[in-house]
């Protein structure tokens, strides 16, 4: 009750300083109204002129309540470009990409107890067949490996082969 009374003189002067309600609305008709008077004529082109009239006014009181509620938009600075537009923050750092496949020369070819070639790459990597097949290398050939058709494992092509293996990493 205590925090009543020091509110109420207040809140009694900021009252009295509004005018009535529909005095407002009264004293200048607002674009939504206008617009909405609009809709009540029959005549086309009269009906059209009337909303193109209408709706910049319309424009007018919408920019005001935006500005009323959320202050003034910021300027754009002389020196903001495309890629700037819009940033606040440090970007974030850049995703690794996944590679689609590796390239690197064959610098060995075993066969496995079960007779599938076994490779292993410059690079370091050593891939084994999953399937039987026989390789013969000149020397010097260049394995491309890449992700399967279905991506539920790794294909190793030999220079121009026209085919490739399925294979497995070991190493």
């Amino acid at each position: 009750m205590k925090h009543a009374r020091l509110y109420a003189a207040p809140l009694a002067a900021f009252l009295m300083v509004l005018p009535p309600a529909g005095a407002a609305r009264a004293a200048a008709p607002s674009a939504a109204g206008e617009v909405v008077a609009c809709k009540k004529i029959t005549d086309r082109d009269q009906r059209l002129a009337c909303f193109d009239k209408s709706s910049d006014g319309l424009e007018a009181e919408m920019k005001k309540a935006v500005e009323a509620t959320f202050g003034n938009p910021p300027s754009v600075k002389a020196d903001q470009t495309e890629a700037t537009f819009g940033k606040h923050e440090p970007p974030p750092p850049p995703v690794a990409t996944e590679l689609d496949n590796i390239q690197s020369r064959i610098i060995s070819m075993r066969p496995d107890p079960a007779g599938r070639p076994i490779f292993t790459l410059e690079n370091g990597q050593v891939w084994r067949s999953q399937e039987n097949a026989r390789i013969h290398l000149k020397g010097g050939e260049i394995a491309t490996v890449a992700h399967s058709m279905l991506g539920m494992g790794y294909q190793l092509q030999v220079g121009d082969m026209s085919y490739s293996l399925s294979v497995v990493r070991d190493r």
